[in-house]
This record gives C-alpha cells, structure tokens and sequence, in this order.
C-alpha cells in the first residue's frame, strides 16, 4: 500500500507541475501510470473503483492528446488516493499513538529524513512553492474569520495544505508532510461541516503556518545543504503540534461511507448492520464489502470516496527565477542603449538612406516590445504586499487586545517586484505603529465617542511617474507639540524658532535616529522608534514618505516611490554642459518664452504669464549648480511640468527630446551630494546624463523660494 500511495503522490506532483512541451514528464506519467495499473490489478479492493486502466488513458495519446484530458486524468488519480487514503478500516479505528508511530509524552522521536531530495535547486523551488501556498491559506482564513461559511475559502485553504503535503511527501520532507497532512485531516472535517471554523481554530491554524515556515526557513539559513539541514530536522518535535490536531480530529471524526450512503438512501440501517457482522470476520473496508454484497454499486462507491475529499485543481503559471529576471531587465537595457547608439550613428552618417531608416525603425519598434514585456515581467500587484499586512494588522491587534478593521484599496496596482521587496518592510513597521500607539484601546475610544472598533486604510494609486501607497489610522494621531518640545530638548531647533516651523518640517523630526515621544515602547513598536530605517529603506529605492496628522483624530503615513528602478520614459534637457532627465509623464508642454510675458514679484521670483495662468519659473542651471548655461530668458526653453497640482516652469538651456532611459545607480557619494538625483544613465553617443527626481527637485526649490 505505501508503494502505491508514492507512486500516486509523484504521478499528482507531476500532473499539477505538467507545462506543454516537456517530454520527459509526458513520460514519467505514462511509466507512473503503468506502475500504477500494475498494483491495482493485484488488489480487488482498489480495482472495484476503477473503470478503465490508468495506462490506457495515456499509452498512445501524443502531447496534444494529454494537455486536453489532464483534467479528468488528475481527477481519475486523485480519486484512486482518496479511496487508500480517506476510507477507514476496522484496524485503523483501534490504532493508538504507538502504532500510529506518535513518541509518549516526554519522549521524543526522530522522522525519517534519508529520503530528503539532495538537489539545492529543486529545494529552492519547494520552498518558494510551500511559502506561496501559505501565503495563500492564511489569506483564505483571515476572510473565514469573518464568513466561516465559505466553502470557497475552506476548500482553498484545503488544497494549499494538500498540495504541500503531496510535495513534501515526494522530496522527503516528512516534518512538513506530517503537519500538513494533520492539517489536512482536520480542514476536511470543516468543509464537511463537522467543525464550525472559529477564531480559536484559526489561531491554531496560524500556529501550523508559523511552525512550517519555521521549517523551511532553516532550509534557507543553511543554504540548501541536506546534512545540515536533516541535523536540524532532527532536533525539531513536530508531533506536539499534531497530537493537538489529531485530538480535535478525534473529537469531530468525519463522515464515514456508511454514513455517506445512509444519508443518500443506498443503504438502511439494517444493511449496515449487516456489512458491520461481515467486518468481523476480515479486515475487509465497509466500501469493498457494501460493492462485494452488491449492495451498492463501484459508482456509488466512488461518488461516496469523492464526497470525503475534493480533488485538487491544476495551477497554470510558470516561475522564473528573480536572479535571471534582473539578468533579463539588464540585457534589455544594455539592448536599448546600442540601439540608441546605431540609430545616432545612422543619423550622422553621410551615407543616410531610405532603407536605413526603414531598418532601424523596426529594431526600435522590436526593442519597445521586448522591454514593455520584460518590465510587465517583472511587475507584481500590490496586492502581495496587502494580503501580506492584513496578517500583521490582525496579530499585531490580538496580541494588544485591540479590535481594528483594516481596509484596502487599489490591490490591482502594479510595482516593480525589487520595489515589492524594498517596500514590505517598512509598511510592515508603519501599520504595527498604527495598531500599537495610534489606535486607542476600546476604552479609550468609546471616552472619546469614537467606534470601539479602530480603522486602517491602506491605498495605493499611480500619482504621476509613480506609486503613492497611503496608511490612514483613525487613531490619536501626533501631538506637534509633543515633537517639538522633544526637538528643543535635543537641541535640534531652538525654542524661539520652533514656533515658525511648518507642519512638514515638525513630523520629519519623527524620522530622526532615537527621536521618540512615546510614553513607553512596548513590543510591537513605538511610534518614533525606527521609522529612522523607514525613512532610509524608502530612500534606498529613491521614494520619500511623508506624514499628515490632526492630534485626536488620524494620522495619516504617505509613501511615494518610482513604479520600477530599470528603465523610463525621459525628457532629455541640456543645462550648461551636462544632459538631465525629466520623467515624460510630468511634463505638460514646452515653452519659448518672450520678454513681455514675464512677470517679477517683489521677492525677485519671477513667473510666466501664458494663457491666463501665473507659472512660477526655476533656473534650472542655478538649481544644479551649472556654471556655463543661458541667462537670458529670451534664448531659454521653458518646459513645464505638473507636480501635486501645481505647475512649475523649469528654464532649460535645450531639449532633446522623449527617449527610453535606462537608469543605472549612481555612486553613494552623488546621492548624498545631490539627492535630487535618482539615477543615471549612457546615451547613444557615449554622454552620461542624471535623471531628476521630481520630489526632491521641487522640494529643494520651494525652500529657496
């Protein structure tokens, strides 16, 4: 029977990881199958569930043929594991934990890893499906807490620990397969409504989910190495946490067939009585004997095994490793500037001619293709990083005894997946922020008539060349007075002057080393405490965060960032000798100004009166510190950008133009230097040129203002 149940767990891995046009798998089912079919003939009880040979189904189909009939053959597999696996028998009942292999309490005993796959990157790819797959479970449950009667939900919960445990089964990782398989036992009894799904439930749920992680995470540290990692498996006692599972398994035992059939009127009570006396003399499964007795038929038999479990559905996708994807974006960059590079070489030749143009129009045309894909590629929905929060927010909130209602919005947003990586971490410290000191307890809250129950918004939205993710709590919000008081005690401003600073200025405080005015830091977090590192963890991707809040009623986390760090639409400007970049999305239209349309306030600003609207103009070559740019206005070019409602004129020596720009890091000493820079990049001739960042630009312009 353990030979059987392994062959199925490797033809259903298979099945569900099948991609068309792998040959070598196409045969791996045919042989399984064969193998299979061969066990079934020698045993009557399995055999009265099948119709027709598994080998059949496969041994003269071509590819196509399998792609078309994959369904109803994982459908046709499953049922087979089903039925050895789901049907108790007389002998499974009277098992106690020492035949079911569970150590006595205070003892301890060890798995048996020697079957553990020694193949690193097959781990890899384990681990990052096993970690997919949890994400996914504790998703589903966060929604049962609130509607434990969605079947949906329960069964995508199922099929995330089935699939795990048919995975780990057939790489040797038994620790994972015993929890999961527990796991499994006992979410059948939910979607079969013997368990009421509860918060309590959950919460043991959850601990499951940590512990695998746990596990797997040590696969991680120890780089993949299988005598280090099965070391550590060794020392580790997962059958605490499946006695747990299994004694409310034992509690809530599932439907068996007999009752199945009752329930459907096949049978009577008399009849059960009958195949219960005939149990006594073998070790026959009440299905075989029901089918043997022709009391029911093997249909009726595979319908009742069917009801017990439900089959799991094949996932289309293909993973790619993120290593070779960055390797993918940077050749495709490295392809756009040489394409740059022939294109200005064409157009300097003296040899120009129609079908050079024609030519390199279609490598432009072929070059835009394969970067808008490869960038799509690497794009990920927000919605990882939420689904990701909504189980900080809700552990973060049972650990303070505090009820918070967290909603999300803009999930479909896309982000570059090296930004995802960057951002997780800090949203993960904000939103712990909110639930610890910004939320009120429910005390606290009703004192003030507020709702007991706390509110967190969280929102991402595209906002000009890039993503803005904002975190709302309705909860005490920042004292100014707080900061300040604190700032002067620290003698980063002066009490006199404190009483002039804008509201920005009095929150960027906040973002300082050490700076906190919490009353006490507890272990979640502590507003002030480290939002140091948020600030320069969103700074290492060239974002900015911002904070709004009113003392008593929200405070309010702004996180602005670039949707992706490899490449760009720019608009190309010279200023004095060097080439900047602006991103295209902003600009609004260019401008060759006259003298008369000029206007000088009284501060020396100067503005540009154009169509009835008063635009506030920047020397551009001022700003960067050029020292050989125009100043005249009247041999100037004016382009004109859109920034948070508002419109800026910046004064260019010349424009160049649209362009593709593919942005490569600067020194650490240039950020520093000049933060409104967010990049670099090569131009087709060979030129470096610096890319604007926009927020920081007119930041910088409105403090000299």
């Amino acid at each position: 029977m353990k030979e059987l149940i392994e062959l199925i767990l490797h033809l259903e891995t298979i099945l569900l990881n099948y991609e068309e046009g792998d040959l070598l798998k196409l045969l791996d089912i045919k042989d399984s199958s064969a193998e299979i079919d061969n066990i079934l003939s020698k045993n009557k009880e399995l055999a009265c569930l099948i119709d027709s040979d598994l080998s059949q189904k496969v041994a003269s189909m071509n590819e196509g043929d399998l792609v078309n009939i994959l369904p109803a053959l994982e459908k046709h597999v499953d049922e087979i594991k089903l039925f050895v696996e789901s049907i108790p028998d007389k002998q499974d009942e009277e098992l106690s934990d020492d035949t079911l292999n569970y150590p006595k309490n205070g003892e301890t005993k060890d798995l048996d890893y020697s079957e553990l796959i020694d193949d690193a990157d097959m781990l890899i790819k384990y681990a990052d499906e096993i970690k997919e797959h949890l994400d996914n479970a504790q998703i589903a449950l966060l929604d049962l807490e609130y509607d434990p009667t969605n079947q949906e939900k329960i069964n995508q919960v199922f099929r995330c620990f089935h699939t795990a445990k048919s995975s780990s089964a057939f790489l040797g990782v038994k620790n994972v397969e015993e929890i999961s398989h527990k796991m499994e036992d006992l979410l059948v009894l939910v979607r079969d409504k013997k368990i009421v799904i509860s918060g309590e439930l959950i919460d043991v749920i959850f601990y499951g989910i940590g512990f695998i992680r746990d596990i797997i995470n040590v696969m991680i540290i120890n780089d993949y190495d299988r005598d280090k990692i099965i070391k550590i498996y060794q020392k580790i006692d997962v059958f605490k946490y499946s006695k747990m599972i299994k004694k409310i398994i034992d509690e809530h035992q599932r439907k068996k067939i007999g009752e199945i059939l009752l329930e459907e009127g096949k049978i009577n009570s008399d009849l059960i009585d009958k195949i219960i006396n005939i149990q006594k003399d073998n070790y026959k499964k009440f299905g075989e004997i029901a089918v043997e007795e022709k009391i029911i038929t093997p249909d009726e038999l595979q319908s009742a095994v069917i009801k017990q479990s439900s089959s799991v559905k094949k996932i289309n996708y293909v993973k790619v490793s993120n290593f070779r994807l960055n390797d993918l974006v940077d050749m495709v960059g490295e392809l756009v500037i040489v394409q740059s590079m022939i294109k200005d070489m064409i157009r300097s030749s003296a040899l120009q001619n129609a079908s050079d143009y024609k030519n390199i129009t279609q490598l432009e045309n072929i070059t835009t293709n394969i970067k808008n894909i490869v960038l799509s590629m690497g794009m990920v929905p927000i919605s990882e990083i939420f689904n990701k929060l909504r189980i900080v927010i809700r552990n973060a909130s049972h650990e303070l005894g505090k009820t918070v209602d967290a909603h999300f919005s803009g999930e479909t947003t896309e982000l570059d997946r090296n930004i995802i990586e960057f951002i997780y971490d800090p949203l993960v410290h904000i939103v712990r922020n909110c639930c610890d000191h910004g939320i009120e307890s429910a005390e606290e809250r009703e004192k003030k008539g507020k709702d007991i129950v706390g509110k967190i918004d969280i929102s991402a939205s595209h906002k000009g060349s890039g993503i803005e993710i904002s975190i709302i709590d309705d909860g005490k919000g920042i004292s100014k007075e707080k900061i300040i008081e604190k700032a002067v005690k620290n003698g980063l401003v002066s009490a006199e002057n404190a009483k002039n600073i804008p509201d920005k200025e009095i929150y960027n405080f906040i973002f300082l080393a050490g700076f906190s005015t919490a009353e006490k830091v507890s272990e979640i977090s502590g507003r002030g405490v480290g939002l140091d590192v948020v600030k320069k963890n969103i700074e290492n991707i060239h974002g900015r965060i911002e904070i709004i809040s009113e003392e008593g009623a929200f405070t309010n986390f702004i996180i602005k960032i670039p949707l992706t760090l490899a490449i760009i639409d720019g608009f190309v400007t010279i200023v004095g000798e060097k080439k900047y970049i602006f991103p295209f999305v902003l600009v609004n239209e260019i401008i060759v100004p006259k003298a008369e349309s000029l206007d000088k306030m009284e501060n020396e600003q100067v503005f540009l009166s154009f169509r009835g609207r008063h635009i506030p103009l920047i020397w551009a070559g001022d700003f960067l510190n050029e020292t050989d740019f125009v100043k005249t206005i009247e041999n100037a070019v004016i382009i004109v950008i859109s920034y948070e409602n508002a419109e800026y004129g910046i004064i260019v020596d010349e424009v160049l133009g649209k362009q593709e720009i593919v942005i490569k890091s600067l020194n650490e000493v240039l950020y520093q230097y000049k933060k409104v820079f967010s990049g670099g990049t090569i131009f087709g001739d060979g030129s470096i040129g610096f890319v604007i960042n926009i927020d920081e630009f007119i930041d910088q312009v409105k403090e000299k203002l």
